[in-house]
């Protein structure tokens, strides 16, 4: 009896303690690291709306077990900061899987970073520091998407427009543009003619690539399409 008194004690619901202390640091977190994910899913980065959600989310739980369960056990008073620094290493190996190397270039760098500033806001929320949650959101937001802009129009990639000159028969248009990609070119537009006098297919193709060896790499590849007559690089 005196067992079933003590857990009725345990588990007594009190509303108001539930709505404060988990519910809404735990909504808000879904809200805050959905924001990031969100901008991450809409430049289609590997870590998108869902899984920056669930870091948050995450962090907030541990966040809120660490001080709201392990601040005092019995008469020993732990430290409630151990589960949070945890957090902030277990984290990275989150980040490290964003991570990846494509061509000469490493990818995935920002996203990572994101997933670890996603984690602090979920801390700030588990600690109820809820104005701190939000200006990092708002910053971590504006940083993510107004500075890319300013990175595209200030600090400006080498651009290259490749005229490519092939014969009547090329048809591996989809191959040239895969191997773009595998040199971590971005594509910003192509242009098609077709030089009816002397049967030739002419490409214009305008793209931007961080690679200083790119135009070399580039003309060895295409070098091997036997259909193509002629490449120029600008």
């Amino acid at each position: 009896m005196e067992l079933a008194q003590e857990f009725l004690l345990e588990i007594k619901f009190n509303f108001s303690s539930f709505m404060l202390d988990i519910l809404i640091p735990c909504v808000l977190a879904l809200i805050f690291g959905g924001i990031i994910g969100f901008q991450r899913e809409k430049a289609d980065r590997p870590a998108g709306l869902r899984t920056h959600a669930l870091v948050c989310l995450g962090s907030t739980a541990f966040t809120l077990i660490s001080y709201m369960g392990f601040t005092s056990v019995g008469r020993e008073v732990t430290d409630p900061t151990r589960i949070a620094a945890g957090i902030v290493t277990g984290i990275g190996f989150i980040g490290a899987g964003a991570i990846f190397k494509k061509g000469p270039l490493i990818k995935g760098v920002t996203t990572a970073a994101s997933i670890w500033i996603v984690s602090s806001i979920g801390m700030a929320l588990g600690i109820k520091m809820y104005y701190l949650a939000l200006v990092v959101t708002i910053l971590c937001f504006l940083t993510l998407s107004i500075l890319k802009y300013v990175e595209d129009r200030i600090l400006r990639l080498p651009n290259y427009t490749i005229r490519i000159i092939a014969s009547e028969s090329f048809e591996d248009l989809e191959k040239i543009t895969g191997l773009f990609e595998k040199l971590s070119a971005n594509i910003k537009g192509k242009k098609y003619r077709f030089d009816s006098e002397k049967n030739r297919k002419i490409f214009s193709i305008s793209l931007y690539s961080k690679d200083p060896e790119f135009s070399t790499k580039i003309i060895n590849k295409l070098s091997k399409f036997k259909e193509i007559e002629e490449i120029q690089i600008n």
